[in-house]
């Protein structure tokens, strides 16, 4: 069984990878990550901030000083994807012949040809409320539409863009004392625990019970520095960082990240 573990190279996405690493050890895992940036992170401050926090430090500084992890290559040994083109991205993808992918905060869109060349399936971690909250940046909209109660849909991935059948929903309680950071780590770490179990059940060949998604919901794009201004907690606090850190880089044995509270 050869699962691909598709992220980005943040902090978010080696917490995700290392989630996977220690619940699906009974598979041949290969580890890509996109690596793809927009023009907004270097033009809006908060943006180029959470840059810094999420990628430079935690990855190309703190990351590069961490000894091996046995079941979790490192950062700079994942397969990069530039795109998903039929000779570029999408031809590395599938030279490992997945028979499942497991998508968490990676930023490319799966093309059709893919999704008909993985046997069993992508499962995509998506932390947004699904319809609600479609698109790109769903942990900061719901936290400015003033949810009260962020999710993170699980659901497998169809032609549209998060519209895939849903298999759960990790849910986090909005909490003013902490920042966007924190909430956005609850959300993966809820969102990759239940893919895992997904992505166990399509190993072992049944069909995990998936729910259409009902019509409507809207699409979101990057935030504006006008719309940072607006969010009602801080990007990043202290304490916050320093916990997403430590469970970032937590050994794959003391793994115990589980959903606050999951939905079908």
């Amino acid at each position: 069984m050869r699962i691909a573990i598709c992220v980005k190279k943040d902090i978010h996405g080696l917490l995700a990878a290392r989630i996977l690493a220690a619940r699906l050890g009974f598979a041949e895992l290969r580890f890509f990550c996109s690596v793809k940036t927009r023009q907004a992170e270097d033009d809006v401050p908060a943006l180029r901030l959470m840059k810094l926090l999420e990628r430079d430090v935690a990855i190309d500084t703190l990351a590069m000083m961490e000894p091996p992890t046995p079941g979790l290559p490192h950062t700079d040994e994942w397969v990069p994807l530039h795109d998903m083109r039929a000779d570029g991205g999408a031809a590395t993808l599938l030279a490992f012949k997945p028979d499942i992918v497991i998508s968490a905060r990676f930023s490319l869109i799966f093309p059709q040809r893919v999704i008909d060349a993985v046997p069993r399936g992508i499962v995509n971690v998506h932390p947004g409320a699904l319809p609600g909250y479609r698109g790109l940046f769903a942990p900061f909209w719901q936290v400015l539409r003033g949810e009260r109660e962020l999710g993170c849909t699980v659901h497998m991935v169809d032609r549209g863009i998060d519209t895939g059948p849903i298999l759960g929903v990790a849910r986090v309680p909005f909490d003013a004392t902490r920042s966007l950071m924190w909430h956005t780590a609850g959300l993966y770490r809820g969102g990759v625990a239940i893919a895992a179990t997904a992505a166990t059940t399509l190993a072992r060949g049944s069909q995990p019970a998936g729910t259409p998604q009902p019509a409507g919901g809207a699409y979101f794009r990057f935030p504006s520095a006008a719309d940072f201004a607006a969010l009602p907690i801080p990007i990043v606090r202290a304490r916050d960082y320093a916990q997403v850190l430590g469970d970032a880089f937590m050994p794959l044995h003391g793994e115990t990240c589980t959903p606050q509270r999951q939905a079908a």
